[in-house]
């Protein structure tokens, strides 16, 4: 009738009175709302939109092998079958499953969504004071917690595989900071190194050819500024011819190593004499073969710690990593190293000086190929300025300098 109040209105009002009058504790707001009702007079149903909890921390992988998200079965795709035991699970245990999990029960949700600050390799741990993240709790049937109490919980649960830090309660923005944050980071890494010939060296120095054009294909939408790559650093990498030495034969020590099966198979091949014994076979075919490529001298222990304390500064372009070029665009990026310290040498059991040091590089670095060059992906490299192989033994997340 004329002059009465809207029925939308009132209805939300006496609904509400009802409502303070049933339920202690409850506080109705029109602004983001923990739970929201939708009623549908029609019908007379009700559809509670629950909505998620947030939960802020920083972790610490204390054990390398572990993804930090749920990694699903290659030969299933997460379906579940006889190599997964049924898990659906390429890994047993992921971060977000060891930190996750816990407070599912906790908050009685019905699933968990994991969002780092990035992420490190499978076999990399991550120490220092941790990689900040946010846990997502989908409809949880409780909603507030004790900070100190739930780390603890989750920390006796994940039995020293992970651990926790700097709980506290978050919100779906601050996903958005968590993800878009380009912090620098800091490893430390250590690896052998062995000779290494001409040829090598050529792959690891060849001059990288770029263009000013992005390889991304444009859509008419525009495409979303992924972290860390700014347009100047998004690159087009151009094939480019490398001249090496021809292709030569074994060296006499790789000959010896060999069986004698593989011997005789390799002088059928070179059309040589197939009899005789192990040693007049390796003679025979180290005569007929080209001489094995001359490899550089193996720097001394001064040259070596020489040229990594002069990584400060380094300014890199990284090509997508072979490792990675299945699922991430064929970019060519530029990095900065911005500090290398602290490096040591020691002998192993097996004769190998193995080195280590420390950096600090910017948001983005494959720290990896910073070392052994990706055969040529990464320049320059510790391995070309040392004109040695390096094979990275481990690799460590020190620190990520965010917050």
């Amino acid at each position: 009738a004329g002059g009465s109040d809207a029925l939308k209105p009132s209805l939300v009002e006496e609904i509400g009175k009802r409502l303070k009058d049933r339920l202690d504790g409850v506080t109705l707001v029109n602004d983001k709302p923990d739970v929201l009702a939708l009623i549908d007079v029609l019908t007379l149903t009700v559809e509670l939109d629950i909505r998620a909890v947030y939960v802020y921390g920083r972790y610490r992988k204390l054990e390398r092998g572990i993804p930090q998200t749920r990694w699903p079965c290659r030969a299933c795709k997460g379906r579940g079958c006889e190599s997964c035991n049924q898990t659906g699970l390429q890994y047993e245990k992921s971060v977000q499953d060891l930190v996750g999990n816990p407070m599912l029960e906790i908050f009685e949700g019905t699933e968990h969504a994991f969002h780092g600050m990035g992420r490190e390799d499978i076999d990399v741990r991550c120490l220092g004071r941790g990689r900040p993240f946010v846990l997502e709790i989908k409809e949880p049937r409780k909603r507030s917690f004790n900070a100190e109490k739930l780390a603890e919980i989750i920390n006796e649960a994940a039995k020293g595989s992970v651990e926790v830090s700097a709980i506290r309660p978050s919100t779906r923005s601050e996903v958005v900071r968590i993800k878009d944050t380009p912090a620098e980071k800091s490893y430390t890494i250590r690896f052998t190194i062995e000779p290494m010939n001409e040829a090598e060296y050529a792959v690891l120095t060849a001059p990288v050819d770029m263009t000013k054009e992005d390889v991304q294909d444009r859509s008419k939408k525009r495409r979303r500024q992924r972290r860390g790559d700014k347009n100047a650093d998004r690159t087009k990498p151009l094939e480019t011819t490398i001249e090496v030495p021809a292709a030569t034969g074994p060296s006499e020590a790789e000959l010896k190593a060999m069986k004698k099966p593989e011997l005789v198979a390799l002088a059928e091949a070179n059309g040589l004499k197939k009899t005789g014994k192990k040693d007049e076979l390796i003679e025979r075919i180290v005569a007929a073969l080209p001489p094995a490529p001359e490899t550089f001298e193996l720097p001394d222990d001064e040259t070596i710690l020489k040229i990594v304390e002069s990584l400060n500064g380094l300014k890199l372009a990284q090509r997508t990593p072979a490792r990675v070029a299945h699922r991430r665009s064929d970019l060519i990026r530029k990095r900065t190293v911005f500090e290398a310290h602290s490096p040591f040498i020691e002998v192993n059991e097996n004769g190998e000086r193995e080195i280590e040091f420390t950096l600090r590089c910017e948001s983005g670095t494959y720290v990896k190929e910073t070392v052994h060059g990706d055969n040529g992906r990464t320049q320059p490299s510790v391995s070309a300025l040392i004109k040695a192989k390096c094979n990275v033994l481990w690799l460590d997340v020190g620190d990520i300098h965010a917050d």
